[in-house]
């Protein structure tokens, strides 16, 4: 063998193929020599596979040519591992391969050792995220094809927080196993999981999170009516007082990014049952009560009050025929106000008077003397304004009615109130 080529270092940073010629000297001086009795063992490495040689020989050149490797045009001798007083020579033999580079047009190419040297040999950088079809540290001669599938950027938003991802392809899965970002059942995202990634993709992570919370509150009672014919339709008492109860009431709350959107309750339990109220309510008719409020006398006539007279009372006509006094003098209509003075809500049967001449409470039967009205069952519960009129001694009281259009019918008129 006339030459053989060999590198002391292979510099992975250099772009130019490695390759170091070096011309070995066939006819050298033959003044070294071992001694004939002795032999050396030398580490021969081919492409990652050593094997042991041992030999008497003191050159490379002679030692590969006693085991038969032939050095190519293009192979690599590393003999750093020899010449330095050590025992190694490193080959690194050539092979053709093929480089496809994200999809371009195949490129034919010669590389030696490593797929990441062989690749580098022949100018093709590997950046972050790039993905090829075997591992950098794979040897050359076990990969005639090199796929390089280069990776782009997607943009995941999510947690408040921008992810840049570089990826050289698969789904949204795979972009979120690569930003460590995961996925709960209840969580929005834009785009299914299963989608195919593209360049400059934005994905955007919606958090939604469920809560539970509890709210203690009173519990209302329920008002059971029942009825007594021993009372009138006009009365009721409470039977039993009804109470609040307790009961517990549980919430779900839905959160989204942080923000509560929605509750709804999803359980109650009653703690303390309530007590529930019982109202007795009347359901015997009153005699002489007509629809619409009045009195209707024996004889026939309706009264104006809506005040029911005692059963005891008796009456003579239109006037009853038992009573403490009477007194004559005029009285005026009013239908105005909403309470009386005695703090009852305004009706006809309840009049206004001077209390100082008849008393707050008192109850009397009043009739007009001109035989026109039959006012009726009457109680004292207001003051009337006349109180403060001028020349106003005549006037007995005010008669509340139950429209204006009646008022005005009525008028001023003259009056007998009787004391019952």
């Amino acid at each position: 063998m006339d030459t053989i080529k060999k590198i002391g270092t292979v510099l992975a940073k250099s772009k130019a193929k490695l390759i170091m010629i070096v011309v070995i000297a066939v006819l050298c001086s033959a003044t070294i020599y071992a001694a004939a009795a002795n032999s050396d063992t030398v580490t021969l490495e081919i492409d990652g596979k050593t094997t042991q040689v041992i030999t008497m020989r003191d050159t490379a050149e002679e030692i590969l040519a006693q085991v038969g490797v032939e050095i190519g045009e293009n192979d690599i001798v590393d003999l750093s591992g020899f010449e330095n007083g050590g025992s190694v020579i490193k080959v690194y033999k050539a092979y053709s391969f093929t480089v496809i580079d994200n999809g371009g047009e195949p490129v034919e190419c010669i590389g030696n050792g490593t797929v990441g040297l062989a690749l580098l040999q022949n100018s093709f950088t590997i950046d972050e995220g790039d993905e090829l079809n075997c591992s950098l540290d794979d040897s050359i001669s076990a990969h005639p094809e090199i796929i390089i599938s280069r990776a782009f950027n997607v943009k995941i938003l999510a947690d408040g927080e921008t992810f840049d991802v570089k990826i050289a392809g698969g789904s949204v899965s795979d972009a979120l196993d690569k930003a460590v970002i995961t996925i709960d059942d209840d969580d929005i995202i834009s785009k299914p999981l299963d989608t195919a990634l593209e360049a400059d993709m934005l994905v955007k992570i919606t958090r939604v999170e469920f809560k539970t919370r509890s709210e203690t509150v009173e519990a209302d009672y329920k008002t059971i009516k029942k009825t007594s014919a021993s009372m009138y339709t006009d009365q009721a008492k409470i039977e039993t007082k009804g109470v609040k109860g307790q009961k517990t009431i549980t919430y779900e709350d839905k959160y989204v990014d942080g923000v509560l959107v929605e509750s709804a309750a999803i359980s109650s339990v009653v703690d303390q049952e309530p007590v529930n109220e019982v109202k007795i309510v009347g359901t015997k008719k009153r005699v002489g009560a007509v629809a619409g409020g009045g009195y209707v006398l024996p004889n026939g006539k309706k009264t104006i009050s809506t005040l029911t007279p005692p059963s005891s009372l008796q009456f003579d006509g239109n006037v009853p025929v038992s009573y403490k006094r009477k007194i004559v003098g005029t009285a005026s209509a009013y239908a105005c106000g909403t309470h009386t003075a005695t703090g009852k809500r305004v009706r006809p049967g309840y009049i206004a008077v001077d209390p100082r001449e008849i008393p707050y409470g008192t109850k009397m039967w009043i009739v007009s003397n001109d035989g026109k009205y039959v006012y009726g069952y009457a109680s004292a519960e207001d003051t009337g304004g006349f109180i403060k009129w001028t020349g106003s001694r005549e006037t007995l009281c005010d008669l509340y009615f139950p429209s204006e259009s009646s008022m005005y019918a009525f008028g001023r008129r003259s009056v007998t109130i009787y004391i019952l």
